[in-house]
């Protein structure tokens, strides 16, 4: 057994020397020496020169490692800083023995003070194109790579294990100035457990960031995540459970922006199944929270999705079964209270074919709860276009105002805005976004059409709706208590002077920058309309806006026993409002026209009038001042109420022979036909040729009506032609044929209305004096005394 101890003797001796000779070797080796060789190397394979600025340090036993500080990997030609990469100090080892077994195991990876710069300028290029175009021109070179196969094809595969990763201190700054964007990730700090094959491992990563944009303040904050992995590195398997993801990010500026105030962000999976050879992944439990502070015009957001995620990411094809998303939003406008939201679907997309489905969508929020079925297509080209069936169903407007807040204004009918709902088409491509065979029901009536967004690029709202038969009192305001006319006198202005003139000068308060953002096109036509105790039959209306120009197109009823059109428009592009307007109103019922316009009664009979005009002004007295344009009327049939000329002419005569002539109970003046041609400029309405007739008088008139200064100066002058009919003809047979002239003058609401008695006196003398003369010559001449009164008519006389 002698030669058993001499050989255990040698082996011994052997590791005996084998360790000297490493021990030698360590304490030797300087690999300092040698990092002009590997910078070399380095550069060789990517092109950028590497310094080692601090020592390299090298362990064989029983770690084979190696450990150095102060390492700076420089940037890419033309970018700035000089620096890609600078690292404070990276240190990495390998088990020595365990190799010997065929077994790769690491020990920690430690990475201190990391600095990467990534960059990319105006023309889209980046400061690592070089670091792929070269590894990619290298993969091309090296062709099929090697591989060693074991003698007898069954030897033991490699086993890989590392004792974890420790990141500590890193930064990462993006600068892309092709988006204007720079984010910075500092102080991260990334720490896990031992990785071993299919083994469970702990993660935690902590960082901050700060993110810059374009014409936006910074935004700065924090992450963290945090997760229980398994990592099969042959089968690229990973399985990710209990992960917890929050981040907080917080506006740097507190003045006015787009950007959130604050935004808190916390994503928890209860698993992630991740098969990367086969780029297939299920999140199991997915649930996403989101607070924000000054979201948009939201004071306040708060938000919870959940899901659960298939994706096959080769294939195009992700599922998210059960998808349910809830939100509690506040600062809505005109909206106190907080709004609550819910909504799920099932969503299913195939990016491959370029299409998605939103199958069973509800969307509620109490008292409203929507659904809708969407089908998707043209994701692959960015064309999209998407279709399906939506619907409100009824609900009570009144219920929804209570729950956001919102006081809704007193109406007559308390079944008035009671129920609502909406049936539609949606029909989105790239240029529209509408809603096809629309039917919008109000407490029972029916709208039918199409509306949406006919163009996006401009954001035009459209609108062509149908409808039947419409009764708008319910929704007009409470009929206001006490005399009439005293609500008249208080719309007026207090019914003072004082109260008008400041109601004049008072600025019209119009929304301009809304007005001049609206892009509208809307149409509307019914059966017909009732409005208090008026009806208008297939009433039209058109209305079109863009850029600051709003334009009644159409306005048209059969209504008061006739027809109207009209047209108008108002214009805020400029600093001064402007406004214009054209109608026509033929064969109508003129004393229920002016009651539904203007509360006005005072005039009755049929009428035909045409109007052109346009004014500008930012006040009332501005647009009286301001008005100019044309009118005409051929009004007939009828009578002027509170006005009447026979009762002035029979006061007159009366007053002529030195009697009193009692005023009756009711001052009218009978018409059959009354026209006239206006011109107004300035705010100055004037007229030279009216012409009125009666079976009584002949009447004709002329002068002017000063809007701005809401006075009158008109001259009538009116002559009895019949006496034998019309009002107290028979009273009036002294002034038969007398040209009477009346003025009216003064404040318009309530003018004077005065007889020029002298020129009356003068003319019934000269008529008296006529028939005596006309008697004369038919007694002297007989049938020969025509030639001779037609000679005396022709003097004067």
């Amino acid at each position: 057994m002698k030669w058993i101890k001499r050989l255990g003797l040698l082996f011994v001796a052997l590791v005996m020397v084998a360790i000297l000779a490493a021990t030698a070797f360590v304490l030797t080796f300087d690999p300092n020496d040698y990092k002009p060789q590997i910078a070399a190397q380095v550069e060789e394979q990517t092109g950028r020169s590497i310094q080692f600025n601090g020592d390299l340090s090298v362990t064989v036993f029983p770690w084979l490692g190696a450990a150095t500080e102060d390492v700076v990997l420089a940037n890419a030609d033309g970018f700035e800083p000089e620096a890609m990469i600078t690292v404070e100090r990276l240190e990495a080892q390998a088990a020595l023995l365990p190799l010997l077994r065929g077994e790769f195991e690491i020990g920690t990876l430690l990475l201190e003070g990391a600095r990467i710069n990534l960059a990319r300028h105006e023309d889209g290029t980046t400061n690592w194109d070089d670091l792929v175009a070269r590894q990619s021109a290298d993969a091309a070179g090296a062709g099929e790579p090697d591989t060693v196969e074991p003698q007898d094809g069954q030897g033991p595969a490699m086993r890989l294990t590392v004792g974890g990763v420790e990141i500590t201190d890193a930064t990462v700054h993006w600068r892309d100035e092709l988006a204007g964007q720079e984010i910075t990730v500092e102080g991260l700090d990334l720490t896990t457990g031992e990785l071993a094959d299919g083994e469970p491992t702990d993660v935690e990563l902590v960082s901050d960031f700060r993110v810059v944009l374009p014409d936006t303040p910074p935004l700065s904050g924090s992450l963290d995540l945090t997760t229980e992995a398994q990592v099969w590195f042959d089968r690229q398997d990973v399985i990710l459970e209990d992960v917890v993801f929050n981040l907080i990010a917080i506006r740097e500026d507190k003045a006015d922006s787009t950007l959130p105030e604050r935004v808190e962000v916390m994503l928890e999976l209860d698993k992630a199944d991740l098969r990367l050879a086969k780029s297939q992944a299920r999140l199991d439990g997915v649930v996403l929270d989101l607070k924000g502070k000054a979201v948009g015009p939201l004071s306040y957001l708060e938000s919870r999705l959940k899901t659960v995620v298939e994706a096959d990411w080769a294939a195009g094809r992700y599922e998210l079964p059960g998808l349910t998303l809830s939100a509690d939003i506040r600062g809505l406008p005109e909206v106190d209270d907080t709004v609550s939201v819910s909504s799920n679907a099932n969503v299913s997309a195939d990016l491959a074919a370029g299409t998605a489905t939103i199958d069973d969508f509800v969307l509620a929020s109490d008292p409203v709860r929507g659904s809708a079925q969407i089908e998707v297509s043209g994701l692959e080209s960015g064309e999209i276009v998407a279709s399906g069936p939506v619907k409100i169903a009824a609900f009570d407007p009144h219920e929804l105002a209570d729950q956001l807040g919102v006081t809704l204004p007193a109406m007559r009918g308390d079944d008035a805005l009671r129920e609502f709902a909406l049936d539609g088409q949606l029909d989105v491509t790239p240029t529209r976004a509408m809603f096809d065979k629309l039917k919008i029901s109000l407490d029972g009536r029916d709208l039918t059409g199409r509306a949406g967004i006919d163009d996006l690029e401009s954001g035009r709202l459209f609108a062509r709706l149908e409808g039947g038969e419409f009764d708008l009192n319910p929704y007009l305001a409470p009929k206001p208590d006490g005399d009439k006319s005293e609500e008249k006198k208080k719309a007026a202005g207090g019914g003072g002077a004082g109260g008008s003139s400041a109601a004049g000068s008072a600025e019209i308060d119009l929304p301009t920058e809304t007005l001049r953002g609206l892009n509208l096109d809307a149409r509307l036509a019914l059966a017909s309309l009732r409005y208090e105790e008026y009806l208008l039959k297939k009433p039209v209306v058109h209305l079109t806006a863009a850029g600051g120009r709003i334009r009644l197109a159409e306005l048209a009823a059969n209504a008061f026993d006739g027809q109207i059109n009209g047209s108008g428009s108002l214009d805020v592009r400029g600093e001064v409002p402007s406004y214009a307007g054209k109608g026509r109103v033929q064969g109508v019922s003129l004393q229920p026209l002016l009651m539904a316009l203007m509360d006005e009664d005072r005039l009755i009979g049929k009428g035909d009038i045409a109007f052109d005009v346009a004014t500008q002004g930012k006040r009332v007295d501005q647009l009286k001042s301001g008005l100019d344009g044309n009118a005409e009327m051929a009004l007939r049939d009828g009578k002027i109420k509170g006005f009447d000329i026979g009762y002035q002419l029979r006061r007159a005569q009366a007053k002529i022979d030195g009697r009193t002539e009692p005023e009756p109970e009711e001052k009218s003046t009978d018409f059959t036909a009354i026209t006239g041609t206006a011109n107004i400029r300035n705010g100055v309405v004037r007229n030279d040729d009216l012409a009125g007739a009666s079976p009584l008088l002949r009447v004709a008139g002329k002068g002017e009506v000063d809007l701005p200064r809401d006075q009158i100066d008109y001259r009538l002058t009116a002559t009895v032609v019949n006496t034998a009919t019309g009002q107290g003809g028979k009273d009036l047979e002294r002034l038969k044929q007398v040209p009477v002239p009346i003025r009216i003058k003064g404040a318009l609401a309530d003018p004077s209305i005065t007889l020029d008695l002298e020129s009356l006196a003068k003319g019934a003398a000269k008529s008296k004096v006529k028939e005596r003369v006309d008697e004369e010559l038919d007694k002297r001449l007989g049938d020969d005394a025509a030639p001779v009164k037609e000679l005396l008519k022709g003097l004067g006389l």
